[in-house]
């Protein structure tokens, strides 16, 4: 009776390290976005005078990699930039102090477009990335939500009329809790603004138009697994309130010597051990969402259902089998 039970929690054990252990199916990652994103563009946009280094880590506006750096791929496309918005033509999007323009998503897409010779990618093993739209709201305080969205979705149309079969967009993240969101008033304006730019971007990706046999629209909740880990602060042990460097007026003073310990490098942006549990909390998300890890788990769910059948004819007819399942 128990050798059943342990078995059943065995096959959990493994599919669980399968999942920890795996590695995405994807070759290479596109990314798409703003600062959460950025490796380098606005850095060498710049001059490498912005973001400042030290303390920034070679031109990511964090202490260390980003999330997309965190996922176990090596060849990584980025042609985020720090400071942009979804479409320039729709709100423009500034760096170093609101003194530089930078291209958005938008105009990130048809910058990878023209330097792309489109025949060539193997699209089967290429991951489209899109984290964007917290600019929007920052940069302009009467747009909606709505709006924006849309202008989202219009990048992922854009992608899939290029012929991308593989794209991840993130939903947008928790900004409210940000430490320059200061007064009640903030507060609000960006809780009320991601509640409902989250909504509208879930209901609109269920509405595009898409081969779904042949393409894979993945959207990560990034408010609620951000939200989790400020709430869970016991089990994280990270500070939720503080930041570590204080950026005025495009100078940086560092306020703490272990930023691996805070949600927030400066008021602005996180730190590289959040962007890792960001990557990590993806990697898994990608990994479970796949067929070939849900067909992984249907065995799993079958093989539970054997054990547990067999548990109790067992109790009624005194001996041990398995049921005949053909999977």
């Amino acid at each position: 009776m128990w050798s059943y039970i342990l078995h059943c929690f065995l096959l959990l054990f493994l599919y669980n390290y399968q999942i920890n252990t795996q590695q995405i199916p994807f070759d290479t990652i596109v990314s798409f976005g703003d600062s959460n994103s950025d490796i380098g563009n606005v850095y060498n946009l710049t001059n490498h005078k912005w973001p400042i280094v030290p303390p920034y880590f070679q031109g990511r506006f964090t202490n260390g990699p980003v999330w997309i750096e965190k996922l176990g791929i090596s060849n990584i496309k980025n042609y985020a930039y720090g400071g942009a918005t979804t479409d320039n033509n729709f709100i423009q999007g500034y760096t170093a102090s609101y003194t530089i323009p930078v291209p958005g998503v938008r105009q990130q897409i048809q910058i990878y477009f023209n330097e792309t010779n489109i025949t060539t990618l193997n699209f089967i093993r290429t991951l489209y990335v899109i984290w964007i739209g917290g600019n929007d709201y920052y940069f302009n305080k009467t747009i909606s939500p709505s709006t924006v969205v849309t202008s989202i979705l219009n990048s992922v149309k854009d992608l899939l009329k290029i012929g991308a079969k593989y794209i991840l967009i993130t939903n947008k993240s928790p900004t409210q809790t940000m430490p320059f969101v200061q007064t009640q008033e903030q507060f609000i304006y960006y809780r009320d603004r991601n509640i409902y730019h989250n909504n509208n971007l879930s209901i609109g990706i269920r509405k595009l138009d898409y081969n779904h046999k042949e393409v894979v629209l993945y959207l990560f909740d990034l408010y609620s697994f951000i939200l989790k880990i400020i709430a869970d602060n016991k089990n994280y042990s990270l500070n939720v309130k503080d930041y570590c460097w204080n950026v005025l007026n495009g100078s940086v003073t560092i306020l703490c010597s272990n930023p691996e310990s805070y949600v927030h490098i400066d008021q602005y942006h996180y730190t590289t051990r959040m962007h890792e549990l960001i990557g990590d909390a993806v990697r898994q998300f990608l990994l479970t969402s796949s067929a070939v890890n849900k067909s992984s788990y249907s065995i799993f769910i079958i093989l539970c259902v054997q054990f547990f059948l067999t548990l109790s004819f067992c109790s009624y007819e005194k001996s041990s089998f398995l049921f005949p399942f053909e999977i």
